[in-house]
């Protein structure tokens, strides 16, 4: 009998031993997370320096270290549309310290266009920082400078157009407004719209999609002509006075949208306290002055939102991804 006991007692032993280190374990994890970031927050916008999503990444960083307490800093990733950098940010494990962007045309049209190593579940949504509307220009030369004349062109000759890779969701809408209007044309990718209307604007192509804040000053100057936006409704400010592809009979767009994800796994708290700190950045006074310079339109939503945006949009991606494939 005392031996059953002096067994019984050392088996209690043990059980308490195990459940204490195993609380020491978590409490040890959730301070480690809660002390997060211990090191640099880095942001990898993965298109071109330059380019709409590069200058607002890097208005952004110059907000961090007073927020987070640690330095936030701006970085690019280029390569195919940004496959590059979605497919390197895999190696990053859960509440990394770098996160990275991304949007409709990375998670809802790269993966059926293209082979990529990454999936939609491989990510956490954390913020949408701006929305976008894409408008086709055309370098002057063509005379094309309305929807009409575009369909006047489209007759004798082909349409070259830059975009931001072919797996991108500017590619994909142009593709699709050209296909079903049953013109002759070529996607001719570039790494960023900025180097897509470079080109445009340079003679190099005739035609280019880009954001329409990208496009601005060289529609103010004359270097191209605003065709037609890629949207439901009219696009009109003080710059453009434009047409939709809906005006024409067309459900070919998608509102781009750039958000900033993290690995999947990340704890909510460490999610929680990135969208906090993001939100206070995209709200701050002088940051949306700089956002206004730039011409970009921000808006915030939250992880949940982001998702459910990008999941909608998998419908229309699978419609039409076959033109870039």
């Amino acid at each position: 009998m005392k031996k059953v006991k002096k067994l019984l007692a050392s088996v209690m032993v043990m059980m308490l031993g195990v459940t204490v280190i195993g609380c020491q374990s978590k409490d040890a994890s959730g301070e480690a997370t809660e002390n997060w970031p211990t090191e640099a927050v880095t942001i990898i916008c993965p298109w071109a320096v330059g380019g709409l999503a590069d200058q607002v990444n890097r208005a952004m960083s110059e907000y961090g270290k007073e927020l987070l307490g640690q330095p936030l800093l701006a970085d690019n990733v280029l390569g195919s549309g940004g496959a590059v950098a979605l497919t390197q940010y895999l190696q990053e494990k859960a509440n990394s310290h770098k996160l990275i962007f991304g949007g409709e045309g990375s998670f809802a049209i790269a993966p059926l266009t293209s082979e990529v190593a990454y999936k939609f579940e491989d990510f956490i949504p954390v913020i949408n920082v701006y929305s976008s509307t894409f408008v086709l220009s055309a370098n002057p030369k063509t005379n094309v400078d309305s929807f009409k004349a575009l369909e006047e062109y489209a007759k004798n000759n082909v349409i070259k157009v830059a975009t931001n890779g072919t797996a991108s969701s500017e590619a994909m809408q142009c593709a699709a407004l050209l296909n079903e209007m049953g013109a002759n044309y070529q996607v001719v990718p570039y790494d960023g719209a900025n180097e897509a209307l470079t080109a445009a604007v340079s003679g190099e192509v005739d035609f280019a999609v880009t954001h329409a804040s990208l496009a601005r000053e060289f529609v103010k100057s004359g270097d191209v002509n605003p065709v037609v936006a890629f949207d439901e409704k009219k696009l009109v400010d003080e710059v453009y006075n434009l047409d939709c592809v809906v005006d024409y009979g067309y459900d070919t767009w998608m509102t781009n949208v750039c958000a900033v994800f993290m690995r999947a796994g990340t704890d909510q708290v460490v999610v929680d306290k990135m969208y906090d700190v993001l939100n206070q950045i995209l709200t701050n006074e002088k940051f949306l002055a700089t956002a206004d310079n730039i011409g970009v339109n921000i808006d915030i939503k939250n992880g949940e939102e982001v998702k459910a945006y990008i999941d909608s949009c998998m419908e229309k991606a699978g419609k039409y991804a076959k033109l870039v494939q």
